[in-house]
């Protein structure tokens, strides 16, 4: 028996990386999985290399209406939301200090790793209540944690994702919604890799390749996060509702 037996997840970014490492392992674990994925090629791979349960929906997280149809695509093919697992997001190189930063940076993450969550949260908790509740597993970062981090717009939109999901967990815990939020240090994703390994091998900036080393247990895996995400998705999280938890090997501890 698998830990998703009967539940429906929506995951977004699910072409790559973490998610589509949770795809493989949700699907895996029993649940039938719907793929948002802006990149056609990307999403209809991940969801392939799933199998049979699970549904490639492309999908643009910050736009309200592909949102709204994404639900509607889950419903309609599997027949409700018992799991939504936002993950779709992501730093630019550009991102830097509040008094240097270009206004573009901001008008690029802003909506992707804010308005992206808020968008798929706004539109698939009413599916999840609908179904008797659910969970949602939202991805913030562990630079929401840290003072130290130069990215100062990602900072600020992951850290609206931690303030969203706790609010969330207080307003929706009645009709049965259960809402937590990770937050990931570095992971070897594929865009982690090409940004840090192939184009800056040589990089000072904090965290790169260079700086592996300042990981406690190392840099993770994307694997690491998707069974993070598994258990806050599995009915053996039931007491766990509004909660931050940081998978960065340790890192903001010191």
């Amino acid at each position: 028996m698998g830990r998703l037996d009967g539940k429906v997840a929506v995951i977004t970014g699910a072409g790559s990386g973490i998610a589509r490492a949770a795809t493989a392992i949700f699907t895996r674990e029993g649940a039938r999985v719907v793929v948002a994925e802006l990149d056609a090629e990307k999403g209809a791979a991940s969801a392939a290399a799933a199998g049979d349960n699970a549904h490639f929906q492309q999908t643009d997280v910050t736009d309200e209406a592909s949102v709204e149809a994404l639900m509607a695509a889950a419903v309609e093919r599997f027949g409700g939301i018992d799991i939504l697992f936002n993950c779709a997001g992501g730093s630019i190189l550009s991102d830097t200090n509040v008094t240097d930063v270009e206004m573009e940076v901001w008008d690029h993450t802003i909506p992707l790793d804010l308005k992206g969550p808020f968008l798929c949260c706004r539109h698939g908790i009413p599916r999840l209540i609908e179904g008797g509740g659910g969970a949602v597993v939202n991805v913030a970062s562990v630079v929401a944690l840290r003072g130290n981090h130069p990215a100062h717009v990602y900072s600020a939109a992951k850290g609206g994702v931690i303030s969203l999901t706790r609010s969330l967990a207080g307003a929706y815990s009645d009709p049965g919604v259960r809402a937590n939020v990770i937050c990931p240090g570095l992971i070897k994703t594929e865009r982690v890799l090409a940004r840090y390994v192939e184009r800056r091998p040589n990089s000072t900036r904090k965290g790169a390749v260079d700086t592996f080393q300042d990981y406690p247990f190392g840099v993770g895996e994307p694997e690491d996060i998707a069974n993070i995400a598994l258990f806050l998705a599995s009915d053996e999280s039931r007491m766990v509702n509004g909660a931050v938890i940081p998978a960065e090997g340790g890192i903001s501890a010191y």
